[in-house]
């Protein structure tokens, strides 16, 4: 904070937080919020950006991998929802829609041909991220971004001998579980193991919904710069733990994320994920 030498006063740090809430939560302009708040419009824009730089640097200590104390914990959540066992996380994609930053606005049109940011997390059972990865240009499909991501260069660190569960985008492995591609030939186990997965990964779904429900900003992000467009987004996912840390529940009168990657196959699966699909169906069959 400057020292006081005289003029207008500064904003109280209270009124700063207030702002940057209110921006996030909405989708006023900021000659609107500026208006509100009863302050300039280069006045909130300064304000808003060194809040969401704290915010954003925050990340490593709200949005963190479970200890391996809390891991049991999470095992047994996730269990409790559909009997899934070993699931450390769930892992899904979501495109933030934005107002193209830079010269490449090719690279951002997703397939749904709008311009688009994906974020990609890792949720507990109580919908908290434990890992994300955000400013991937939205024509990339959620495979490559997986393999860019921490949590698979170290899967085999964070989930051991468990695994995290994702849709048909993601590549089968030792340490990522799937669901079978949809076919008139799958076995009862085989639509058994589909249900009861695609049941416990409607969390991150879930998370998804909360996010951008709690958070209406997101819906669409007009910044020119990436680097703000990916800040605004980091302090979102860091606001929704603290939320959660702090049992300020949204009401259940929300959307969840529809998924869109149904019938979509884009990665190459191991031998090893088949042999551990193939077991978990077994046991997840004999035990029904």
């Amino acid at each position: 904070r400057r020292e006081y030498a005289g003029g207008r006063p500064q904003n109280a740090l209270d009124k700063d937080l207030l702002m940057m809430l209110w921006y996030l939560s909405t989708q006023e302009t900021v000659r609107s919020i500026s208006d509100r708040f009863n302050v300039q419009e280069s006045t909130f824009i300064l304000h808003n950006q060194r809040l969401l730089d704290v915010f954003s640097s925050l990340c490593k200590n709200f949005i963190v991998w479970p200890s391996d104390a809390e891991k049991q914990q999470v095992l047994r959540g996730f269990e409790a929802i559909q009997e899934f066992p070993g699931v450390t996380g769930a892992v899904d994609g979501t495109h933030i829609a934005i107002t193209p930053p830079g010269p490449n606005e090719a690279d951002y049109v997703n397939r749904k041909s709008y311009h688009s940011i994906i974020l990609q997390a890792v949720c507990k059972h109580d919908r908290s991220f434990t890992d994300i990865n955000c400013g991937w240009p939205g024509r990339l499909n959620e495979a490559r971004v997986f393999r860019n991501s921490n949590a698979c260069k170290f899967q085999s660190q964070l989930c051991g001998q468990n695994h995290l569960i994702g849709d048909g985008a993601y590549p089968l492995s030792r340490f990522l579980m799937k669901p079978y591609r949809e076919s008139p030939n799958l076995t009862q186990a085989e639509k058994l193991f589909n249900k009861k997965l695609c049941s416990t990964r409607s969390v991150i779904e879930h998370a998804f919904g909360i996010l951008k429900t709690r958070f209406r900003r997101l819906q669409h992000i007009n910044m020119n710069k990436k680097e703000h467009i990916v800040k605004t987004i980091v302090t979102c996912c860091v606001l929704h733990n603290i939320c959660i840390i702090n049992h300020d529940d949204l009401d259940e009168n929300f959307e969840a994320e529809v998924d869109d990657n149904i019938g979509i196959e884009l990665s190459a699966d191991t031998a090893e994920g088949n042999l551990k699909r193939l077991f978990l169906t077994r046991q997840l069959s004999n035990h029904e």
